[in-house]
């Protein structure tokens, strides 16, 4: 072969490689989409008002000028679906909505009563949009309330609810940071039942939606995450409290880091424990015909702060609050598990779904009546072996130091 065909041979092939590099076919311009930051969605009138809370780029550089733009902008639509909502936001916006940098969507107690199947086929159907958000639902206030609300760590209201659930869920147990694939995992999954966490408005709301929210130390009002939504099928069905919730937490194995009170021995005072390792086990069986689970709970904890009279260096007062903080923690697992068990019948623990993986053919029979079984049959035995370590720098209370 001569130089001139080796040439050509190469030229051509450069040119069919080039014709395969030339860009993506559904490329959008920077300055035609708008990010989407958080998104809210609430039940009015029997349609769903979709709200999306964009940033805007000419606000997020070093040397804007404080105080003439918000960073983030609001634009809120309603339709009968939210496809639809989401279209007719362009109505009212120059750029198209762009999903796919989602940190976190809010619903409303309405929406999360209908059922948010809806919600979920809309978000996991549409291309662009990313799994990989959280979700929480708003008590007693729209989720629009939420979005519009100014926050005051970070620019974008968006990230500060983000982070604040994400820190929360690590460092404070009756928080649970629910991503939207594990969401939809346990709606469509046999033997455990999905949670949701709740996200309210604290103080002046109104005023909360400005930005004077954030010119004073102390803000007129605060959003705040509380409680665990119950939910059977795809729809809330109640809230659990703050030790119940915890309880969840234990039970799910979520707990990373968290701090309990717990009372002194002699009965007056408390001392707080931080627990910083935790793990349960569920270990399933069947007694005469019913379903029978032990959960085997070992923790590790530091204690936090002591105000209990006795002296702490004796091995004989540690190991009795070692003790005290084992019977307080099998309380509150088992007033979780039945609280739930007898007022929602919702297996969020995922009992069923350990006795479908040791006893499937079982499970076939149980399957559609779980909820029922779950309720009325279940029995459960809880084993803790919390183990307490390290008392700090110093040993008995300030009083008692030499």
């Amino acid at each position: 072969m001569n130089v001139r065909k080796k040439m050509g041979l190469a030229f051509t092939s450069f040119i069919m490689m080039a014709s395969l590099l030339s860009g993506c076919w559904n490329r959008q311009e920077l300055n035609a989409i708008s990010v989407v930051m958080a998104m809210g969605i609430d039940l009015l009138e029997g349609q769903y008002q979709l709200t999306v809370q964009v940033s805007d780029p000419s606000q997020m550089s070093v040397n804007r000028s404080k105080g003439e733009r918000s960073p983030a902008v609001i634009f809120s639509e309603r339709a009968p679906t939210l496809f639809e909502a989401l279209r007719k936001i362009t109505t009212k916006a120059s750029r198209r909505m762009y999903l796919s940098h989602m940190r976190i969507v809010i619903i409303n107690e309405k929406v999360a009563e209908r059922g948010i199947r809806n919600p979920l086929d809309f978000l996991f159907r549409d291309h662009e949009v990313r799994p990989d958000f959280y979700m929480a639902v708003a008590k007693d206030c729209d989720a629009k309330d939420i979005l519009s609300f100014v926050t005051p760590m970070e620019v974008l209201p968006a990230i500060d609810l983000y982070k604040s659930l994400k820190v929360s869920e690590s460092a404070w147990a009756p928080t649970s940071a629910v991503n939207v694939v594990d969401m939809m995992q346990k709606v469509t999954k046999d033997g455990v039942e999905p949670v949701l966490t709740g996200i309210t408005l604290i103080g002046n709301r109104d005023k909360g939606m400005k930005m004077e929210n954030v010119k004073q130390p102390k803000s007129y009002a605060e959003y705040k995450y509380t409680g665990i939504g119950v939910l059977l099928d795809d729809r809330i069905v109640g809230w659990l409290g703050e030790s119940d919730s915890k309880g969840y937490s234990y039970l799910t194995n979520n707990v990373h880091s968290t701090v309990g009170h717990v009372k002194c021995p002699e009965g007056k005072n408390n001392f707080v424990m931080e627990i910083y390792k935790s793990h349960a086990q569920v270990i399933p069986s069947i007694k005469d015909g019913k379903p029978h689970a032990k959960i085997k709970m070992k923790s590790e904890a530091n204690i936090g702060e002591y105000h209990c009279s006795a002296d702490l260096g004796d091995e004989k007062v540690f190991k009795q609050l070692q003790q005290t903080a084992r019977d307080e923690q099998k309380f509150m697992l088992e007033h979780s598990v039945r609280y739930v068990q007898k007022k929602y019948g919702a297996d969020i623990y995922g009992f069923g779904e350990a006795f479908h993986r040791k006893y499937p053919k079982q499970w076939s029979k149980w399957k559609k009546q779980w909820p029922e079984i779950f309720k009325n049959d279940l029995q459960i035995e809880v084993v803790i072996t919390t183990e307490l370590h390290k008392t700090g720098k110093i040993v008995n209370t300030i009083s008692k130091q030499p």
